[in-house]
């Protein structure tokens, strides 16, 4: 991928202009036929290049919609997240490769890509379905410094608020947050949160926030055994995932940066404002378990309050929630 970078970076120096591959060839010290095979498969990424035989190639606009790491760190505007980026054109899911990455020794704030998954998978191992090119399918590496492990539901809150909040950018004003990790719209789910952590003596050491966004798919999968939605249905309208995508971190960083100030509070205090959960009668399906009433509240852990014939119940945990 760096021979791409240094191609990319000649063409978007010169944007609009043909450039000889004479240029090219100099700067990487490679051959003729070597640009030609990469200005190939550029095009096949989704760049618009035009070629002209003894004049060269010209990228005619900026690459739209290109989920590579070249696109996303042009667009990313963040300190922690993105300094390193893996991407993967099939994977098993980006939470596995999160978790290798992690077992390796990866830097703090990588972000883990993939244009599809085979075994994506959501809260409670509940498969994510995971087609090729219309959805973003994510993962960020996050490895704080002395933050307990009671705050890894208010990372989870976070990564909910952000999805909440860049779903805003592209004209989705009533997405909503379901308890704990869903997003939707209309009582649709539109997007999901996923949070894998380790811990040591009580301080997290790290923590993986998996998320999915259906992006640009025209109809839902039969599949997928739920009220669903996209924001191409929702907008009518073809959206950037790589404008998404850098967005959404950006409001990320800005929410983790709250935890790590001890403001966690606040994070409480924008999910309440959020979600479509609180007030509504439901019921819980947790370690086989029935809890059936109503939801009052959330306690300053992130825990669910509801109100049952026989009292308040504190659920930490739910294998699924309906509204009754």
């Amino acid at each position: 991928m760096i021979i791409n970078n240094v191609i990319l970076d000649v063409l978007y120096e010169n944007i609009g202009k043909y450039i000889t591959s004479d240029v090219v060839c100099q700067r990487l010290n490679i051959s003729r036929i070597a640009v030609w095979n990469r200005i190939k498969g550029l095009k096949k990424f989704g760049y618009n290049i035009e070629s002209k035989r003894s004049v060269g190639y010209r990228l005619v606009e900026e690459g739209k919609n290109i989920l590579i790491p070249y696109e996303i760190k042009r667009h990313l505007n963040t300190k922690t997240f993105g300094g390193y980026i893996e991407y993967y054109r099939l994977t098993s899911s980006t939470m596995d490769e999160s978790k290798y990455l992690i077992e390796k020794g990866c830097q703090n704030g990588t972000i883990v890509i993939s244009e599809e998954q085979t075994n994506g998978r959501g809260r409670g191992g509940k498969k994510w379905i995971s087609p090729k090119g219309d959805n973003l399918y994510v993962s960020l590496i996050y490895m704080p410094e002395n933050i307990s492990y009671m705050n890894a539901i208010n990372i989870m809150f976070a990564a909910s608020i952000a999805i909440v909040e860049v779903l805003s950018d592209f004209g989705i004003e009533n997405a909503k947050i379901k308890w704990p990790n869903d997003v939707t719209v209309n009582d649709k789910k539109i997007a999901g949160v996923l949070l894998e952590t380790k811990s040591e003596s009580g301080i997290l050491s790290s923590a993986v926030i998996g998320f999915g966004i259906n992006v640009n798919l025209e109809s839902i999968p039969k599949e997928i055994d739920q009220a669903a939605t996209s924001m191409k249905i929702e907008t009518g309208e073809n959206i950037d995932r790589t404008i998404l995508l850098t967005n959404m971190i950006y409001y990320f960083e800005n929410l983790i940066s709250m935890i790590e100030e001890g403001k966690q509070s606040r994070i409480l205090d924008i999910w309440k404002q959020y979600n479509n959960t609180l007030g509504r009668n439901v019921e819980i399906i947790s370690d086989n378990e029935s809890i059936k009433g109503l939801a009052k509240d959330i306690d300053d852990k992130g825990f669910l309050l509801v109100e049952t014939k026989d009292g308040i119940k504190r659920v930490v945990t739910s294998d699924s929630l309906r509204f009754l």
